[in-house]
């Protein structure tokens, strides 16, 4: 493992000052030294030195961590904590290899332009049978306990339609003004293709044509996260071969994960490509821009955001959750604010501590799913005591990680995307079963 050596060197650059112990979700929880960015950082060093050998305790604490970027954005000395992490990850499954759950699902299902789709549509019409609906929620349940899943967990239904399947490649503006490609997610895809919807509507209502490639892959942030860097490279690749036809200058997402694997972990997982690799792989992701970036920056108005003029008699109290990946990874923070404000139908509150993790953290809601939940509950406590209605954010995991939560605190705040909101859907649904 002569990368770690590298890894060692870097991580050697923290100080153990402490300062990312104050910031960090998971130490916050367990209050446990090992769980810490910098008690991580020195197994990294002493496995590089010899001095401890890996183990599947070691392993544990090395993913008992949710990638939010707390710690870096804190660390005084700009140590790159999830960076080097997430190249341990890569270092541990190149030596001990992937589970046989994992590989399965990042190997053959999440990196195949197939696979996926097709044992989700199987799954669309059996899902009744293995998943009972919740009265008077928006989601479904597990009727028999499964090893992965916590049979508490909320479980939005598979859609009736993937957003893919229908959506034409060009949706064009009448003017147009400007075109753009969209890439959708899998999320939106599968579970909530009204946001893609929403999305393409507030696009072409402002005249931009929108060319939404129908073989574009999962983004691959799953199997980034988990080490698997070989499936994430395969699905980098496939989504850059189904835009770079069409020779587009920019390239919308509406989830803020999907942006930021797209924009920054693409070069960093290629970063010892070749060289005609990596120029692809650089300008494909110079091309991205979040929607709301998008909205703030390129159409620079919000007056004509509205596929229909709302018609509520009262406003309705929004907060803003910020997606990790969107103001951390991406430096985007002010733009969601700046249009969620400039609606008429919408009071805006700002929430304490917005920017503070939600717990999601990809794959850890399913390997640690109660400490996952317990860094969510001082979200809903905060949300809880604003009694507020709307809560919007622009990240597909959140919005799972939120709908989740609130439905089992009985909640009555309703969680929205962000282009849901600047829509002014009058029932604001967070899904249909």
């Amino acid at each position: 493992m002569n990368d770690l050596k590298d890894l060692s060197r870097e991580a050697s650059q923290c100080v153990k000052c402490g300062t990312c112990m104050a910031n960090c979700p998971i130490y916050g929880e367990t209050l446990s030294e090992v769980t810490t960015p910098r008690g991580k950082l020195s197994l990294i060093e002493s496995l590089a030195s010899g001095e401890i050998a890996l183990s599947r305790k070691l392993e544990d604490i090395l993913f008992s961590c949710l990638a939010c970027g707390t710690c870096g954005e804190s660390c005084p000395n700009n140590v790159k904590v999830g960076e080097i992490l997430l190249a341990a990850r890569k270092e541990l499954v190149n030596h001990r290899g992937l589970s046989p759950v994992k590989r399965l699902l990042f190997g053959h299902l999440l990196s195949s332009l197939r696979a996926m789709p097709r044992y989700l549509r199987a799954g669309s019409l059996v899902q009744g049978l293995l998943l009972k609906k919740i009265p008077g929620g928006s989601g479904l349940h597990l009727r028999f306990p499964l090893p992965f899943l916590n049979k508490k967990r909320l479980i939005p239904p598979l859609a009736k339609k993937f957003f893919c399947d229908y959506q034409p490649l060009l949706a064009q503006a009448a003017p147009e003004k400007k075109r753009v490609g969209f890439f959708v997610g899998c999320v939106n895809n599968y579970l909530f293709p009204r946001i893609g919807e929403a999305t393409v509507r507030l696009l072409n209502r402002n005249g931009v044509s929108v060319i939404t490639p129908s073989h574009q892959n999962c983004c691959g942030l799953m199997a980034f996260g988990a080490g698997d860097w070989s499936s994430a490279q395969k699905c980098a690749l496939s989504n850059i071969a189904a835009f770079e036809t069409y020779n587009l200058d920019t390239i919308i997402t509406s989830c803020a994960s999907c942006a930021a694997t797209l924009k920054t972990f693409y070069p960093q997982m290629f970063k010892s490509a070749d060289d005609e690799t990596q120029k692809r792989v650089s300008t494909f992701s110079s091309t991205i821009m979040d929607v709301s970036q998008f909205l703030t920056r390129e159409l620079k108005s919000t007056s004509a955001l509205y596929t229909t003029p709302p018609q509520h008699k009262k406003l309705h109290r929004i907060t803003y959750h910020d997606p990790c990946h969107l103001k951390r990874t991406l430096g985007i923070s002010q733009e969601p604010r700046e249009l969620l404000q400039s609606l008429s139908h919408l009071e805006f509150v700002e929430m304490a501590d917005a920017s503070q993790c939600c717990g999601m953290g990809g794959t850890f809601t399913i390997t640690h799913y109660d400490l996952s939940m317990n860094v969510l509950n001082h979200k809903l406590a905060t949300l809880e005591a604003m009694d507020i209605e709307l809560l919007a954010t622009g990240c597909s995991g959140c919005l799972l990680q939120f709908m989740d939560g609130i439905h089992q605190k009985g909640l009555k705040t309703k969680v929205v995307h962000l282009v849901e909101a600047l829509e002014g859907g009058e029932d604001y649904k967070t899904g249909d079963v």
